[in-house]
């Protein structure tokens, strides 16, 4: 079978499932998404369980769908093949609430934003696109005023070209009642100042020239601002709520006063520009920023990673009295999912709903993700199901 014989099965296989009760049931789990043309983690519904998605980071997928990752990223396709393989996985093998849809999200990792921006990009054979950290753009005052004198060309900068060329392929493939989503810019703007500037470069001026770590943050907002008024205009639509990616903000590298100080001023600009954050997200240990984290204006879905503490994050929500913002709670994927006892997992999750009865108000749901293979493939697979199976277990009743 070949790759357009293989993708109108798989297409034919969703659409036999999407009106079914399994997928019916599923979407009644969530309220409808805030965003119509862009990424998003919907908000749960308080209903008798919390939702769980499983989720693979993508060496894993390749190994289980066989395919290369070069060529995914690479090949419009591949890409389009393996994005309806992983939802009838998650669907048929995890048995996950992600369900199903006729929706294909193009993501080309986390160094999107910063190849629109003059960083380089590599694309290894098996692994995730990733910025190349022995080119570094602003090195200093004038670098920076060069790049903020230059326009995005939405056409060619970075990997805006294989965007498009991957955007109209796609489209081209998929019946015409299923929509395609362009990618958007979702990484914060003290991670574009780690990637423009360097890591080592940006905790040094984090003491010793903070005002410069500001300007480099305001000008990623701008181009943020930038792109999303370019893209809104090729696509023919308007801006909508964005997600902000932030795995860089991690306690102790960022002390409270500097992310209170220099990062969320600019991360309330931004709020206010779109009209909220439809999704927060860190996966680093955040648990001393949350109060000032949850100062940031109009959050739809915050993340809660597995290396902080859930308790922690509902108990700042009542004290700072933050209405309509969700949990995302995640797991650490070795700790709490491979490498933890049936136990174990039971009382975790015993202990999740035991908070959220005593905060009615407090809506959250479930993710497995950052899920790679630590030993024994298949194990590891069942581990994610084995996870997914005993969540439901467990209800807001029981």
């Amino acid at each position: 079978m070949n790759q357009l014989n293989k993708i109108n099965h798989l297409i034919e296989e969703i659409e036999n499932q999407i009106d079914s009760d399994k997928n019916k049931e599923i979407a009644n789990k969530w309220e409808a998404p805030e965003v119509n043309n862009t990424f998003f983690h919907c908000k749960p519904k308080r209903g008798s369980q919390m939702p769980i998605v499983a989720d693979l980071e993508y060496p894993m997928w390749a190994k289980l769908l066989n395919f290369n990752l070069k060529d995914y990223y690479y090949n419009p396709i591949t890409y389009l093949e393996v994005q309806l393989e992983t939802y009838l996985c998650r669907y048929n093998y995890f048995k996950d609430d992600s369900g199903l849809g006729r929706v294909i999200l193009i993501w080309f990792g986390a160094a999107f934003e910063a190849s629109i921006l003059g960083c380089r990009v590599q694309y290894p054979d098996n692994f995730d696109p990733s910025v190349a950290r022995d080119y570094i753009p602003v090195t200093d005052e004038e670098s920076l005023k060069r790049l903020e004198d230059k326009e995005i060309d939405f056409n060619k900068d970075g990997e805006l070209e294989r965007a498009i060329e991957f955007y109209y392929k796609i489209k081209e493939v998929l019946p015409s009642n299923w929509q395609v989503i362009f990618p958007d810019w979702i990484i914060g703007p003290f991670g574009i100042a780690i990637y423009l500037r360097g890591y080592q470069n940006i905790l040094l001026d984090l003491i010793d020239n903070p005002e410069f770590v500001v300007k480099i943050m305001n000008f990623a907002k701008n181009k943020l601002f930038e792109f999303s008024k370019k893209r809104a205009k090729f696509l023919g639509i308007k801006l909508e709520k964005v997600c902000l990616h932030n795995d860089d903000i991690n306690y102790p590298n960022l002390l409270r006063g500097s992310y209170k100080n220099l990062i969320l001023p600019v991360e309330n600009e931004i709020s206010d520009f779109y009209g909220g954050i439809v999704y927060w997200h860190s996966c680093g240990v955040v648990n001393e920023l949350i109060d000032e984290i949850l100062d940031l204006r109009n959050i739809s879905m915050l993340d809660c990673s597995g290396w902080n503490d859930f308790n922690i994050f509902v108990e700042a929500i009542k004290r700072k009295n933050i209405k309509n913002t969700g949990i995302e709670k995640r797991f650490h994927p070795v700790r709490d999912i491979l490498a933890t006892s049936e136990e174990e997992i039971r009382k975790k999750i015993k202990n999740y709903y035991s908070i959220l009865k005593e905060n009615k108000d407090i809506r959250a749901y479930m993710r497995v993700d950052g899920i790679s293979s630590i030993g024994d493939f298949e194990q590891d697979l069942n581990s994610v199901r084995r996870f997914v199976e005993i969540s439901r277990e467990y209800s807001y009743i029981n």
